[in-house]
């Protein structure tokens, strides 16, 4: 994926070194205070350790991933690393993935295509032009979230993906940058912010964060059997009908159920 050098990756191993935004006199109320949370390992599953994971998502009772660099669309299940179906996608960089219980949308990095998948195994209906880059997606209330590394969320009709409208994510009053994956939830939209183990529950009407994640533990779980500087924390999904939350990374060789427990300690 995006190659961050090495100067400012310390500025996103921790949210608090986002800069600070004067408030102006007529800025009204200051955010509420997000929740802290922090990531409770239930299990843990093999995953390809050669996934650049870039989408994680439940379609149709099965487990499908995007891989990016020369990546994928792929299925995937708990019981064994390597897909159990896949489809090349050589010429483009996939990212996000998303499903709306019908179609599988999966977006690529720079190549401004949108791809939408039908049927089982699932193949290429069509596929749709968006302007800009294309990082996380999903689904939710007949909307398509897209992120693209900005603090900006899009909201897109699936139909021919326009933007409907957009939202800014903001941190107590602080833009929060390089939001990548994408999980939609009756509760907000989750949000891998790229290169760091935060994950940020975010409001979808005001973009307010409402919860700050702290996966770090799963960063420490495959300590010392990952040896990429881009094998970071990206890959999240819930499972319809039951809850279970499932995060991951890339090139990452397991893959975590988990639970939030909080609050988190603050640093």
């Amino acid at each position: 994926m995006r190659r961050l050098p090495w100067s400012l990756s310390w500025s996103l191993l921790c949210l608090a070194c986002a800069p600070t935004q004067r408030q102006t006199p007529d800025a009204g109320a200051p955010e509420a205070t997000p929740q802290r949370l922090a990531v409770n390992i239930v299990h843990t599953y093999p995953h390809d350790p050669a996934a650049f994971t870039q989408g994680l998502q439940f379609h149709q009772g099965q487990l499908y991933e995007s891989t990016g660099e020369k990546g994928d669309l792929r299925r995937i299940s708990l019981e064994q690393a390597a897909p159990l179906w896949k489809e090349s996608l050589p010429d483009v960089f996939p990212e996000g993935l998303a499903s709306d219980g019908e179609r599988l949308y999966q977006l690529t990095w720079q190549d401004e295509t949108l791809y939408v998948w039908n049927g089982t195994p699932p193949a290429r209906e069509k596929q749709v032009a968006y302007a800009g880059e294309g990082w996380g997606l999903c689904y939710w209330r007949g909307q398509l979230v897209r992120s693209d590394g900005t603090s900006t969320l899009r909201f897109h009709d699936p139909k021919d993906f326009h933007v409907k409208s957009q939202v800014r994510v903001t941190l107590q009053g602080v833009p929060q940058e390089m939001l990548n994956e994408l999980e939609c939830a009756e509760d907000g939209v989750y949000a891998n912010v790229w290169h760091s183990n935060s994950i940020l529950k975010i409001d979808y009407a005001t973009g307010r964060v409402l919860a700050v994640i702290d996966a770090s533990a799963l960063a420490r779980a495959v300590r010392g059997r990952v040896h990429s500087y881009e094998a970071v924390l990206n890959g999240i999904a819930l499972e319809p009908g039951t809850g279970r939350l499932f995060l991951t990374g890339k090139l990452w060789p397991d893959l975590f159920e988990v639970t939030l427990v909080g609050p988190a300690a603050t640093p």
